[in-house]
């Protein structure tokens, strides 16, 4: 094998994430993982061929039945928008820059690019084979890699496609793959050489000849290029992609095939390989100078395969998303390792039947009793066999010359330095609960109702009498600083044993019952159904378990000397910092905050802690737990919270059959009945423990918490301009408050447009104005109906007077004529009576006129002579009198004549009488929607006191004219100013003061359902 040496100026490294991801850590192995899968036969679109993360966050997969996207919690299948042809399965999938998504369908041979919310085919070369990379350079150029023998590469820059191949500088060979640098160098792999295109160049360089080595590259996050083939993996360049490759003292032996998928490098530095056969292959932060040996080499590798619980041994490609997951893609379906706080030991998996003891050693190890074997795990080391082949244990203690006693069902065994000690049971019916030795060096056990027992000079003893449940029945135990036995005496009381002294403490009041105890430097910490409390010097302060509800229900408990606290719940593990602890029990109102590890965190099973002795620290910082799965542990230092805020995506909005996929701004349809907009909360750690809000201005008053449904409806919405806004926050709480925003307008169908209203408005104001017509035409019906009625009775009484009155008179007045001729001419008696028949003859003229004027039906009014009339018969004729006459005279309704002129003629009557006027000026106006009757004086005026009451005192001359206006459906007015003059104005409908009118209408009211039937 040939290194090409060659100069380039260093470039800065690639610029790191504003927010650190949460890293793998290396020194657990790929097993010790927070392992999800996706399998088949879960709706995964497998075979999944390639796997990476979009700007927004979504995972696009490539897979065999074509393109998906994904949000850890669905798959979603993006079809070739207007396209019925089946395109086949997505090779190759590539994430650009400026967030476009590329693939390439096998069947069809054809590129497509997502943008704006659909999938659309791409014109290109066409492709003699199948295209199984694809790369982005940093001048914004695609690369498209042909996996079949001899094929050249294909460029695409600015919009035009180029075949790459011999007069670049390429081989005629096949390719294995290809990676940028982070100096935008792109580097190509082929079964026996490598070549380097510099930024800017229109040639490759061969870097290195593999001769059938067929090898894979990719970069760490120092820029170093790697190569992996047959000769394992190594460095080839130097930091940044240039220089010269370090000397390599022993390659990595990774795997040896001919086909595997692309390295990738995590963010913690360590390497990982999809073996196309083998698996997950991953090589711990390796050194660019190689290992130190080749066992060293050999041992930095660990593999998981599907035995191990990989969907299938078949892996294809690799991905490390923002938060620092790492997905794998094989056939069978989609992996995901995460960081894990909770790491799983696979030697520590068979537990006891009642859980496994721990015992925290003073040298700093952890001592696992299980079923049938006990385990030592030193400071920062795996467990490894310390008894085997061992029966069921029941306790463990440490002497305080470093012996460890395990007390088995069986027997009781001590070991220290090789040496090993066997003690006979003292067969209690109750089992053995606890240990301890003394500082005189004898041991102790508790047996609850079976008592206590000392091992001393060589024999079993039972101490402290027979037992009470109430009073006496030791459980739990430990040994203090001093070496003292510390027993849980009973429920509720914490005895310390130096024989022949024995002080004892009860902790809370009422019915305490305590649960667990630890020796720490600050006394002895004490857990309870109380809360949590601390005892030194024979006095407890006590945290209420109200102000730590955190820890309810807690059994089991250890502190450690970083400073935390931790309890064993029933599903999960919990820890309370000592600081916060101390805080709380000077603060009567500070509530300390409780950090909960669970199965999302990576706990197997739930916690167990019946044995007393489930929960430990290492002298490492690691805490260990037993649970019913076996004995993990926690390193608390490394318990890193994803401090990623999640992405979030509105995928979708969807209106009917219309679905709008990645809105931005949209116009719906009009009249929309509903809308359902799709979201999602991108945080692939732990989606389940994603919190999404979401709201749509002007319409939901709060955020709306929609769980873990991923969309929301809406129905009925008004025409307008919406904005609807999503939030997430991720598994640990950092909110992306910004979030994902979409607005859309919903036009007015026309019945809720403008021009509607406009128009409902307009035959609103239309009904008004006929109902007002046709009120109108009733109230004149009804007027006219009243004056025929007047007028009728004025016809009658004419008759009448004609008929009887006028008549006899008539007749009295022939008799008398008689009697007068028959009388001498110049007799004086004669004279009287012709003088009376003369006057009889004028009052029988009177009567006529009467009658005449009764019948007044006969002959239409004239205004202008009534006015005159009135004029004649009220006023002096000394006193100026002024007539005007407005618009076209026309013939007043004979019965509205004879009123106007009554109301006239008492106008007059009042300004002849009362005004001392010095003039008159009398106005007709012959309106076409009115009549007008307007009589102004210049004499002193009515004075204000008779203007308020209406009337003159004893006079009814103003009453009348204001019924009379009233009766014909006209309205009267009476101005005056003491001295000024008076003004009274009479104004009347033309319908009901003009001949002919009353028969008039308007549209509708000229048909004969609105005339007024005559009789």
């Amino acid at each position: 094998m040939r290194l090409l040496h060659y100069l380039a100026p260093l470039v800065p490294l690639a610029l790191l994430p504003s927010i650190p991801a949460r890293a793998l850590d290396p020194a657990r192995s790929i097993a010790q993982y927070q392992h999800s899968r996706w399998m088949w036969n879960t709706g995964v679109p497998a075979p999944i061929f390639q796997i990476v993360q979009g700007r927004d966050g979504h995972l696009w997969l490539a897979a065999g039945v074509g393109l998906y996207r994904f949000d850890a919690l669905g798959f979603e299948k993006i079809e070739v928008e207007g396209s019925t042809e089946s395109h086949g399965s997505a090779i190759t999938v590539l994430a650009a820059r400026n967030g476009d998504i590329w693939t390439w369908f096998a069947r069809s041979g054809r590129f497509a690019v997502y943008r704006d919310g659909a999938l659309r085919l791409v014109a290109a070369p066409s492709v003699d084979g199948q295209v199984t990379r694809m790369v982005e350079t940093p001048d914004g150029a695609i690369w498209a890699g042909i996996g079949d023998l001899g094929q050249p590469l294909l460029r695409r820059h600015q919009g035009r496609w180029e075949r790459v191949g011999a007069d670049w500088g390429l081989p005629r060979d096949q390719l294995y793959g290809m990676v940028v640098a982070t100096d935008g160098a792109l580097w190509v792999s082929y079964i026996n050489s490598v070549h380097r295109l510099a930024p800017g160049a229109r040639r490759f360089q061969q870097m290195l000849a593999t001769p059938e080595a067929s090898g894979t590259l990719t970069a760490d996050k120092a820029g170093q290029i790697w190569l992996s083939d047959k000769n394992g993996t190594r460095a080839v360049t130097g930091p940044g992609g240039v220089g010269p490759a370090p000397v390599v003292r022993f390659p990595y032996p990774t795997d040896r095939s001919l086909r595997r998928g692309r390295p990738i490098f995590d963010r913690d530095g360590n390497l990982w390989i999809a073996l196309r056969s083998g698996g997950l292959e991953r090589l711990r932060t390796p050194s660019p100078n190689g290992a130190s040996s080749a066992a060293v080499a050999a041992a930095q590798i660990d593999h998981y395969r599907a035995e191990d619980g990989l969907t299938s041994d078949r892996t294809n490609k690799l991905l490390e998303d923002r938060e620092g997951n790492i997905w794998v893609a094989t056939s069978l379906g989609l992996d995901r390792f995460r960081p894990a706080a909770v790491a799983v030991e696979p030697l520590l998996t068979r537990p006891a039947a009642y859980g496994d003891i721990l015992l925290g050693a003073s040298d700093g190890s952890v001592y696992v009793a299980q079923a049938d074997s006990v385990y030592r795990v030193a400071p920062g080391g795996r467990p490894e066999p310390y008894m085997t082949k061992t029966a069921e244990p029941e306790a463990m203690c440490e002497a305080p010359d470093r012996t460890v006693w395990t007390v088995f069902a069986d027997r009781i065994v001590g070991r220290k330095d090789g040496t090993t000690h066997v003690l006979t049971h003292p067969r209690t019916e109750t089992g053995v609960y606890d240990c301890a030795v003394d500082r005189r060096g004898d041991l102790w056990l508790t047996a609850a109702g079976n008592g206590m027992y000392r091992y001393r000079g060589g024999r079993w003893e039972a101490m402290f009498g027979p037992t009470d449940e109430a009073r006496f029945h030791p459980t739990r135990m430990i040994a203090d600083a001093r070496h003292r036995p510390v027993v849980l005496w009973n429920p509720g009381t914490i005895s310390w044993i130096d024989p022949p002294n024995r002080q004892s403490i009860t902790v809370g009041t009422g019915k305490p019952i305590v649960r667990a105890f630890d020796e720490t430097p600050d006394g002895l910490l004490v857990l309870g159904n109380f809360g949590l409390a601390r005892v030194q010097a024979g006095r407890a302060r006590l945290l209420p378990m109200a102000r730590i509800p955190g820890l309810r229900g807690a059994d089991g408990i250890v502190q450690t000397p970083q400073g935390d606290i931790w309890a064993m719940l029933t599903a999960s593990v919990a820890r309370i910092t000592t600081r916060d602890f101390d805080k709380a029990l000077s603060n009567g109102r500070y509530l300390p905050p409780v950090t909960v590890v669970d199965f999302h965190q990576g706990l197997p099973d739930r916690p167990t802690a019946e044995t007393g002795r489930g929960i430990v620290h290492g002298g490492d910082g690691r805490v260990w737990f037993a649970t019913q799965a076996g004995t993990v542990w926690i390193d608390p230092a490394k318990i890193d919270s994803n401090p990623v805020p999640p992405g979030v995506a509105i995928t979708a909005l969807t209106v009917g059959e219309r679905r709008y996929r990645d809105p931005k701004t949209l116009s719906l349809p009009s009249g929309s009945p509903s809308i359902e907009i799709d979201f999602a909360a991108l945080s692939l750690s732990i989606p389940e423990l994603v919190k999404v809000r979401y709201r749509l201005e002007g319409v939901d008053q709060d955020w709306i918490d929609p769980g873990k449904r991923r969309q929301a409806f809406y129905t009925n919405l008004a025409p307008g301009q919406y904005r609807f806004q999503v939030i997430a926050a991720n598994d640990a709480g950092v909110w992306n408050r910004t979030g994902a925003v979409v607005t859309f307008e919903v036009p007015p169908t026309f019945l809720q447009s403008r021009w509607f209203a406009l128009l409902c408005g307009v035959l609103a104001l239309l009904v008004a104005w006929l109902l007002f017509r046709v009120r109108l035409h009733q109230v004149a019906n009804r007027m006219r109906r009243r004056l025929e009625e007047r007028h009728g009775e004025r016809e009658r009484i004419a008759r009448d007077l004609h008929d009887t009155l006028l008549q006899s008179v008539q007749g009295l007045i022939l008799r008398f004529q008689a009697v007068a001729n028959d009388m001498p001419g110049d007799a004086p008696s004669r004279q009287r009576l012709e003088s009376a028949l003369e006057r009889a003859d004028d009052v029988l003229e009177e009567g006529r006129d009467s009658v005449r004027i009764l019948r007044a039906r006969d002959n239409p009014g004239d205004l202008q002579q009534l006015v005159r009339e009135m004029v004649a018969s009220t006023l002096d004729p000394s006193l100026p009198v002024r007539v005007v006459v407005e618009g076209r005279p026309r013939a007043a309704n004979p019965l509205a004549a004879l009123e106007i002129a009554r109301i006239g003629r008492e106008a007059l009557f009042n300004i002849a009488r009362h005004a001392k006027a010095r003039s008159v000026e009398i106005n007709l106006s012959f309106g076409a929607k009115q009549l007008g009757l307007r009589i102004r004086d210049d004499g002193v005026g009515i004075p204000d006191e008779i203007l308020a009451r209406g009337q003159a005192e004893g006079h009814y001359g103003l009453p009348g004219m204001r019924e009379r206006a009233e009766e014909l459906g006209g309205s009267l007015s009476i101005d005056s100013t003491p001295g000024a003059g008076t003004d009274v104005s009479f104004t009347i409908p033309a319908r009901l003061a003009y001949v002919g009118e009353e028969r008039k209408g308007f549209g509708p009211f000229s048909w004969p359902l609105f005339r007024h039937a005559e009789t």
